[in-house]
């Protein structure tokens, strides 16, 4: 049967935001660093090199948001069908109340019967 540990799924999806805000500060960092090397001469090798490096912190940054988000919404759709079973075992219980049963007879339509 499928099942998930619900409270560990939300500790890492809390713990991918925080990388997430950590590589958005760092990307942040290098862009700063590559407008103020943009002001000094001779540096377009490292400032191609910092920038190619801050494409790669940007995907990696997207892809770990994707992931968050993913992992967020399994936890809430996961959560919301357990609780909509619950639910509705809790609501399926039904009480019947007894009821008398007698003996019929069928003898007067066996007749009937006989041509069905």
């Amino acid at each position: 049967m499928f099942g998930i540990v619900v409270d560990q799924a939300v500790y890492e999806c809390g713990r991918l935001e925080k990388q997430v805000f950590a590589l958005r500060e760092q990307i942040t960092e290098t862009e700063q660093v590559v407008r103020e090397l943009g002001q000094l001469s001779g540096l377009d090798g490292a400032i191609a090199e910092l920038k190619h490096l801050r494409e790669g912190m940007e995907f990696q940054c997207n892809t770990m948001r994707r992931m968050m988000m993913a992992l967020n919404g399994c936890v809430l759709d996961y959560m919301s069908c357990e609780n909509r079973i619950c639910d509705n075992g809790e609501q399926d219980v039904a009480r019947y109340r007894r009821q008398e049963i007698g003996d019929n007879d069928f003898s007067a339509i066996a007749d009937i019967l006989k041509y069905v």
